[in-house]
């Protein structure tokens, strides 16, 4: 009976030890997972970073890019209103009196589809 209540301990005592390496093994794999997430964490975080600023700094040349046409454009809206007032004050009474012998000046004469349809 001795015999057999020494192997029955021995069994139990390396299952006990069984469980403690399982138990630790998982304790490891949980662990490295963990720093596997953090890495992954870290590193995406750095891409972000850099696309984030390579971003800016592609809207940092587009905007800079972009004010020189507005400035152009602005200058060239500027230069063809002060030609469109320069040619208002020039031709300003030529075309009120033109405006005015038109209205002032009736012809009478009888509308073509009245004359067409024979009543003239």
């Amino acid at each position: 009976m001795a015999t057999k209540s020494e192997g029955i301990q021995r069994l139990l005592q390396a299952e006990q030890r069984a469980n403690v390496k399982v138990a630790e093994a998982k304790k490891k794999k949980q662990k490295r997972l963990k720093e596997a997430k953090d890495e992954a964490k870290k590193e995406i975080l750095m891409f972000k970073n850099n696309q984030e600023s390579a971003f800016q700094e592609k809207m940092a040349k587009s905007a800079g890019f972009g004010d020189d046409h507005t400035v152009q454009i602005n200058k060239q809206a500027e230069r063809d209103a002060q030609k469109l007032d320069e040619s208002l004050h020039i031709n300003r009474a030529a075309v009120v009196d033109w405006l005015v012998n038109l209205v002032a000046d009736i012809k009478p004469e009888v509308h073509r589809n009245y004359a067409t349809c024979g009543f003239a």
